[in-house]
């Protein structure tokens, strides 16, 4: 590919240096690193290093990046923290101008010894011109280049960035959304940040045509005026979701201890949303949860939700929990209840809204009846189904399963066919585990998901998510005039 941005030759190297592998098979960092780009057929050239060994995993390695035949385009590197200047020192005499230093034990540790080295790698960095990420990081995660040497193993690539500074979050993330069908363009873990800063990481991916969403965790920031005023410029054309770490005490002081960062007091953070429209999230399954709408939905007009689920004191909650997350649950006009009694039972059940009506929830002609009915209501901006799979679950009830899924099967296509032009998600409540298990609960969330449909695994998530989806958008309308 034509190379626009002086980070392309990173993100997209034809050879990469692995500073630290062994040909010890109980190895980790390095030698890990070099046999998962092996695995996953990285279709540029390989360069073991390490001064002990003459080859490792079938290549020829070499003592020094200096005894590299020609500098690699990215150098990634995996010794103790008191030989990475010299590594550094030897990738500025090479020529190498990308490194990646996996390496911990610097600033984060709180020790002198640490702190020392810290300065010394910074001092090398800036005077050596060099494009660093880390140290203590996992570093790049780059599916269609086959730079995923962490995290798991991708089955595709997609148009949603994160930069992290936490390798075990990024990692978490890959697989979780993976999962449920969200892939990435491009991941950074970039830990301590003693080269490339955010802020370097958001210029490239403003203009990087592979992603359209971008995702962070951060737990402190250098130069907030310029990262503030980044993230609002960026945020009108390519929504930005940001988990800040590090908001209570607690929290500040585990930041100190992880990447040796400042976290920032939270009434500042509260202010930069506000400022700058970028959407805020607490965990990784809500900044996931808030991709989903980004990919999957077009912006309601308002807030009024229609919500349909089971159970008297679900729907309770349900209109409680809508509320809190700033979304409003108004009631049905008299037409459209009179229309659903003709066929709902009012004995146990409710037309009003929440459509509070178990007997759907196995029965497609009902549902499709109930749906097409009250969606077609010009109070309603937005669907939320609260929908129990609990029962599916039962091996002693025959039909279940069958029944499921033939109500999952009519939720897909009803969804996708957007027929009213009001989003339809779903909140799956039951017994939940993560999307890699077995359950019913679990594999239909799978099944939704993986079609392109918004699915949650609780009605406060869907109600979150889509507040904080509509509230992006709202903001654009009313500070750019963008809806």
């Amino acid at each position: 590919m034509a190379q626009s941005h002086e980070l392309d030759a990173m993100f997209y190297p034809g050879s990469v240096a692995v500073v630290g592998a062994s040909a010890n098979p109980a190895s980790w960092g390095g030698t890990s690193f070099l046999s998962r780009l092996q695995k996953l057929g990285f279709p540029g050239k390989l360069y073991p290093v390490n001064p002990r060994d003459t080859e490792i995993l079938g290549l020829k390695a070499y003592p020094s990046v200096k005894d590299i035949p020609q500098p690699p385009d990215l150098a990634i590197i995996a010794v103790p923290a008191s030989v990475v200047p010299q590594v550094l020192r030897d990738c500025i005499a090479t020529g190498v101008k990308n490194v990646h230093i996996f390496s911990s034990g610097f600033a984060e540790t709180g020790l002198e010894e640490g702190r020392r080295l810290d300065r010394e790698i910074t001092k090398i960095i800036q005077e050596g011109g060099l494009r660093v990420v880390g140290p203590n990081c996992m570093g790049l995660y780059i599916p269609r280049s086959k730079l995923a040497y962490w995290g798991a193993e991708p089955v595709g690539s997609g148009s949603v960035a994160f930069l992290s500074q936490s390798g075990g979050h990024a990692e978490m993330l890959s697989e979780y959304a993976q999962d449920l069908g969200v892939y990435f363009s491009k991941m950074v873990s970039f830990g301590n940040a003693r080269g490339l800063q955010a802020v370097d990481f958001l210029e490239y991916l403003a203009q990087d045509p592979e992603t359209s969403i971008i995702t962070m965790y951060l737990e402190g920031i250098r130069d907030g005026n310029r990262f503030a005023q980044l993230i609002r410029s960026i945020n009108r054309n390519k929504p930005v979701i940001i988990w800040k770490g590090g908001l209570t005490e607690s929290g500040t002081r585990a930041v100190a201890s992880h990447t040796g960062s400042l976290a920032g007091e939270e009434r500042v953070w509260n202010a930069f949303f506000t400022q700058t429209g970028a959407v805020r999230a607490d965990s990784l399954q809500e900044i996931i949860d808030v991709v989903m709408a980004f990919l999957y939905l077009k912006p309601p007009r308002g807030r009024r939700a229609l919500l349909i689920g089971g159970g008297g004191g679900n729907s309770v909650a349900m209109a409680d929990i809508c509320n809190r997350e700033g979304l409003e649950v108004p009631h049905l006009a008299e037409e459209t209840r009179q229309k659903l009694n003709d066929f709902i039972s009012l004995a146990g059940n409710s037309a009003r809204n929440p459509v509070d009506a178990w007997m759907l929830q196995n029965n497609v002609e009902l549902f499709k009846r109930a749906l097409e009915l009250s969606v077609a209501d010009p109070i309603v901006d937005l669907v939320i189904l609260d929908q129990y799979t609990w029962n599916a679950d039962d091996d002693d009830i025959p039909g279940n399963k069958q029944e499921a899924d033939k109500v999952g099967d009519f939720l897909i296509d009803f969804a996708r066919s957007n027929q009213f032009g009001k989003p339809v998600v779903l909140a799956l409540n039951g017994r939940f585990n993560a999307p890699g298990s077995a359950t019913s609960t679990a594999r239909l969330w799978r099944k939704f998901a993986l079609a392109g449909i918004p699915t949650y695994v609780s009605q406060q998530s869907a109600s979150r998510a889509l507040s904080r989806f509509i509230g992006y958008h709202q903001y654009q309308q009313k500070y750019t005039g963008v809806t």
